[in-house]
């Protein structure tokens, strides 16, 4: 196992920020017996519960006073506040030398923590790659997940071992690369709830509701996901475009225009882009193509 700064294996954790990410973590460190010294938040009821929700020793809202014997700190405010909160400890002299500071944030790299490099402390990012509605989901869902880092060269193998002993998944990645990486994860998660929407939408418009609609087309989805997993992309891919039926993709649009016009300009951004897919796949020709290319066009939206 690897050893902690000042030579201890489960060295002490401050979490500064306690929503759902910083009180999961909380809560995994213990479990992994990680001793949790001290948490903090903006209200000192609020701290008192992540206290009690995590096993902190202490808890507080001015955040050097958990920090300062702490060798691992946790910032898990915010992402628009990380680097401030990590200004302020250090100007208290928050940081011990040599304490690793994390961040969770996907979008952010470690860089936004060079204040606290600037206190003789080192910095890191671990983000797990998982979408979050509550802390104990959270905590169910973070083992078996990937978790993302990047940082300093000697605080990796401590973010390491976190990731080994909250059961998760190491993913290892640049911060010149972090925010195209948190683009990606955007375009999995978020994208897909939008586009989900987009097919509630219309079978509205058909005049489905929507939990008949969400129960028929789930099916279709995991079979869609299952493709993927076993044909890969563009492999998987099937449907109207990857065929070049013109015609059916015409009727869609006239249908649309008809009942869901508000709707289109992301039907048709989908479409241009799917063409490429269905090119790669080679069910699609060029000509075929060329005619998709300008009906989808969106400058022929009105």
């Amino acid at each position: 196992m690897q050893a902690l700064p000042g030579g201890d294996i489960k060295a002490t954790v401050a979490i500064v920020g306690c929503g759902i990410v910083g009180t999961a973590m909380g809560k995994l460190l213990g479990k992994a017996d990680y001793h949790i010294s001290g948490v903090v938040t903006k209200h000192l009821e609020t701290a008192r519960r992540a206290a009690e929700a995590t096993g902190a020793e202490k808890f507080s809202i001015s955040p050097w006073e958990v920090t300062r014997e702490a060798k691992i700190v946790f910032i898990t405010t915010p992402d628009d506040l990380i680097e401030s909160t990590c200004m302020t400890i250090s100007e208290h002299e928050g940081f011990e030398k040599n304490a690793v500071v994390i961040h969770c944030s996907g979008a952010l790299s470690s860089d936004v923590l060079s204040s606290a490099r600037d206190a003789e402390a080192m910095v890191a990012t671990l983000h797990p790659l998982q979408s979050f509605a509550s802390t104990d989901q959270a905590v169910s869902l973070v083992p078996g997940s990937f978790c993302t880092i990047e940082g300093d060269k000697d605080a990796l193998p401590i973010v390491r071992q976190i990731v080994e002993d909250i059961g998760g998944i190491l993913l290892e990645i640049t911060a010149e690369k972090k925010t195209l990486y948190h683009a990606a994860a955007v375009a999995a998660s978020n994208y897909l709830v939008t586009l989900l929407h987009l097919a509630l939408e219309l079978d509205k418009a058909a005049g489905l509701t929507s939990n008949t609609s969400y129960e028929a087309l789930l099916p279709l989805i995991k079979g869609t996901l299952s493709n993927i997993g076993e044909k890969g992309i563009p492999g998987a891919l099937t449907g109207p475009i990857a065929r070049g039926d013109v015609a059916t993709v015409s009727s869609h649009l006239d249908a649309m225009a008809k009942d869901a016009p508000k709707l289109l300009t992301l039907y048709r951004c989908l479409g241009l882009y799917t063409i490429d897919l269905a090119r790669a796949k080679g069910t699609l020709s060029k000509e075929a193509a060329d005619k998709l290319r300008a009906l989808l066009n969106i400058s022929e939206e009105k």
